[in-house]
């Protein structure tokens, strides 16, 4: 935002010195181009208002022009600010389908990191019972089953009449 308004206040300020300026170049053209007054005589007076309607037509003219002039400036600075304003939309557009898409791609990478955490803890708890089932194993290979193979000393309830 902050930049389309620094573009129509960098515009409106060329057309504003352009204005300016032709206008400045106009006023010194009319200056030199006018030819010196004749020194006061009585004589003179009537062709002297002659040329005053001539330059007031030229700078009607003239007038009209920088009218003309300041109206293409502003249609071009209109026209310069749409399609700057399409360019920020169309830019805003893409940057929302390339965060769309890094989201995406966000997703399907958390999804494959939570995969292989189950991969993993299911061969870590499948390592563990191995182990455990080797110790047992270990265990009970030392104990003998848990079945002791020695005569028992305590007498049977079965050996009683």
């Amino acid at each position: 935002m902050k930049l389309t308004r620094a573009h129509f206040a960098v515009m409106a300020a060329a057309a504003s010195m352009t204005l300016l300026a032709a206008c400045s170049k106009e006023d010194d053209k009319a200056a030199s181009s006018a030819p010196p007054a004749p020194v006061a005589a009585p004589q003179s007076t009537a062709p002297s208002t002659a040329p005053a309607p001539e330059a007031d037509k030229s700078m009607e003219q003239k007038t009209e022009e920088l009218k003309q002039d300041a109206a293409k400036v502003a249609e071009d600075v209109k026209k310069e600010a749409e399609e700057q304003k399409e360019n920020a939309k169309e830019n805003a557009n893409s940057l929302k389908e390339d965060a769309k898409a890094a989201g995406d791609k966000v997703a399907e990478k958390a999804d494959e990191a939570k995969d292989a955490m189950a991969e993993a803890a299911s061969r870590t708890g499948d390592a563990i019972k191995e182990g455990a089932a080797k110790a047992d194993k270990a265990i009970q290979d030392k104990l003998g089953n848990g079945v002791d193979s020695s005569p028992s000393s305590v007498p049977s309830e079965q050996a009683k009449p």
